[in-house]
Order: C-alpha cells, then sequence, then structure tokens
C-alpha cells in the first residue's frame, strides 16, 4: 500500500496520490479533466507507472474486496510493456503486456502447478512460437470507463500485432472476457475464443470468483503480415484520443 506522512504533531496524512485519486473518483477535477484529450501510450516515466500501480491497487482491491493482497509493482512490470491512459499527467487507466519467446523457460503471470500453457496446449506449439499475455486492467471511475478500455484494447493490439505474437492469452472473470471476446472480434481479431473447460486458478484470491481463459489465435495476421489498421474497426469515443507509439 502506499506509504503515510507524519506531520509536526504526529499524525498520519494521505499520501499526495491518494488525495487526487480521490478528487477525481469524486469528480472534483472532471471539469478540468475534461479540458484535455486522452492520451494513450507505452510508457517507462517513473510517476506514471506509479499512479498506475496506485490505481491497480484502489481498483483491485474494491473488485475483489481484499486488502492485503499486492496489486502493486511486481517482476512482471518490470520485464513487461505497460500502456496507460492519461489527460495531461493524471493516469485514467492502464494493462500490461508480457511476451515470451518460444524458447524462454519462465512461467507467465497466469501460470502455476494448476495451469501450465505449454502442456495444456501442446498443438500450439508454444516452446517454437511467441506469445503474450494481457494482464492488469484497472480503469478510474467515472472517467469514461468504456472508452478508456476499449481504447486501451485498441493499442494493445496495434502493440500485439507489430510484435509479431502467434498466440495472446488474458485471464479475466467472465463478464470482462466476454467483452475483451467482443472488442477483439470487432478490431478484425474473429479467432479470439473464451476457451471452455479450462480456468484458471488464482489461490491469492476467493475461490467464488471463476476466471475463464480467452485466446486469441493470431497466426494468420503474422503469415500474412496483414496491416492491422486496415482490419480494425473503429470505435466512436466522445473525445478522440491522440496515440503514441
Amino acid at each position: 500500500m502506499s506509504s503515510q506522512i507524519l506531520n509536526e504533531n504526529n499524525i498520519k496524512q494521505p499520501n499526495f496520490l491518494d488525495v487526487l485519486q480521490s478528487a477525481v473518483t469524486n469528480r472534483l477535477l472532471k471539469p478540468y479533466a475534461n479540458k484535455e484529450p486522452v492520451t494513450f501510450e507505452f510508457t517507462q516515466d517513473k510517476a506514471l507507472l506509479h499512479q498506475y500501480y496506485r490505481l491497480r491497487e484502489i481498483m483491485y482491491n474494491k473488485t475483489f474486496n481484499v486488502e492485503d493482497y499486492n496489486w502493486g509493482e511486481d517482476f512482471y512490470d518490470k520485464i513487461g510493456h505497460i500502456l496507460i491512459a492519461r489527460k495531461g499527467n493524471l493516469c485514467l487507466g492502464g494493462c500490461r503486456l508480457i511476451i515470451r519467446e518460444g524458447d524462454e523457460e519462465w512461467a507467465m503471470p497466469m501460470e502455476c502447478e494448476e495451469l501450465n500453457l505449454r502442456k495444456t496446449f501442446p498443438e500450439l506449439s508454444l516452446d517454437k512460437t511467441r506469445h503474450a499475455e494481457i494482464s492488469r486492467f484497472a480503469v478510474m471511475e467515472d472517467c469514461g470507463e468504456a472508452n478508456i478500455f476499449s481504447g486501451l484494447c485498441e493499442l494493445m493490439y496495434d502493440k500485439v500485432m507489430s510484435s509479431d505474437i502467434h498466440y495472446l492469452f488474458v485471464k479475466s472473470p467472465y463478464a470482462m472476457a466476454r467483452s475483451w471476446r467482443f472488442i477483439a472480434n470487432s478490431f478484425g481479431v474473429n479467432t479470439t475464443k473464451i476457451v471452455e473447460g479450462i480456468h484458471p486458478v488464482d489461490k491469492t484470491l476467493s475461490s467464488d470468483i471463476k476466471w475463464y481463459l480467452v485466446l486469441s489465435d493470431l497466426t494468420s495476421f503474422c503469415q500474412k503480415n496483414v496491416d492491422f489498421d486496415s482490419i480494425k474497426k473503429k470505435f466512436s469515443r466522445s473525445s478522440t484520443p491522440e496515440r503514441l507509439n
């Protein structure tokens, strides 16, 4: 969780970022924020990443009703590609892409004793092809969540297509799995499906949460070197986002 500051009277004061996030959530900064265009970009900016990790922690704790689980920065954030949506210097949302080469042996974020992607999908030859996982979606409340989410998905697929990734995996609850499949299909990736009979586990969270695995087969796009911009369908947004690669 975020650090706390002690004042002269030894009374804990909230972290500045907590105050800022709370203000946005309560729409106190919404008139200001609406004057700024939404920018989607992959970033290594430490200030933006700190906001994203903190936002992720707040939203995941609320969504999964947990307080002590660490949703902050981890090993995969250090080796992954972090995509954020921002207005000015304020992070509104983000997600990450983890890419694994066929000959790399480390485990993907969703993998555990019960789920090994190479053993579960031997027909995909994941030991010979580049594959990836998208995870850690987090979007601030009351900021046009649907538009932010679809914008993140669109730029993320741009990245995936340009990275010669053959198979893409996403682990999520069912509602988000359906949304992800719908968005991927609308972008022209109609080989995206919710895999039946396979449910990833997360022993750190409640067993009442049922996880689903979404798989996108992108081999045909890789083989044909298809221009993703020529096949995807643009989602209408209230404002036109600036997109930075």
